[in-house]
């Protein structure tokens, strides 16, 4: 800049002459314009993306849910049949009987290549929470699974291959005896409450009922 305006004399303009000092003062008042220019395009710039990153932090943060299954109740009807002994077994026999129809549902979702629908995420929570008491499953054969009737297995109780069910209600009233009333009051209980309820059956005779509730419950919030 020194060696420019020293370059520069005087300077006739319109017919009026300027001295090189009035050249030199014009030409530092553009360049300081100039500047001022710069610099007040390079504020906007910086206060335009703070705004933009206040903005990006003033969105709300996004919740994130997880589905809890919980037993709500759980009914028992130890001896059905009542003039056959032989009919009779523990609620912590049903318990068990329960569990290991359960434990086979688990390996087989185990298998599965497609997401657990709610049926089976209420019956897998009717496994954890038996296991959590201190239940424990026992040997069973023939396990298979049924979209409509729910699973089913043979298990050895009492000395005898029984064949053990365990499924929504509805269809269980299909494949099973009548139930026994307390069973049928706890279910029609459970519907009325919006629960999904599944009913275990021994030999074609109902044993137990258990009403499922289902909800989200907010575990997180990520921005």
């Amino acid at each position: 800049m020194r060696n420019l305006t020293q370059a520069l004399g005087s300077v006739e303009i319109a017919g009026r002459t300027y001295t090189s000092l009035q050249v030199q003062l014009a030409l530092y008042v553009l360049v300081g314009l100039i500047a001022l220019i710069l610099l007040g395009l390079f504020i906007r710039a910086i206060r335009y993306k703070g705004a933009g990153k206040r903005k990006t932090k003033s969105e709300p943060p996004v919740p994130q849910y997880e589905e809890i299954f919980e037993i709500e109740s759980e009914i028992f009807e130890t001896n059905p049949y009542k003039n056959d002994p032989d009919t009779h077994f523990e609620e912590s026999i049903l318990r068990t009987v329960t569990l290991t129809l359960m434990i086979g549902l688990r390996e087989n979702l185990a298998k599965m290549a497609e997401n657990a629908s709610d049926q089976h995420k209420s019956m897998s929570a009717i496994a954890t929470q038996l296991e959590a008491r201190g239940i424990t499953p026992i040997a069973y054969t023939q396990w298979n699974q049924s979209s409509i009737q729910g699973v089913a297995a043979r298990i050895i109780l009492s000395g005898k291959s029984r064949t053990a069910l365990f499924g929504p209600s509805v269809a269980m009233a299909k494949a099973s005896a009548k139930f026994p009333d307390e069973i049928a009051l706890a279910v029609e209980s459970a519907h009325g409450a919006g629960h999904s309820v599944f009913v275990l059956a021994i030999d074609g005779l109902a044993y137990g009922v258990f009403s499922v509730s289902h909800r989200l419950q907010l575990i997180a919030a990520t921005s």
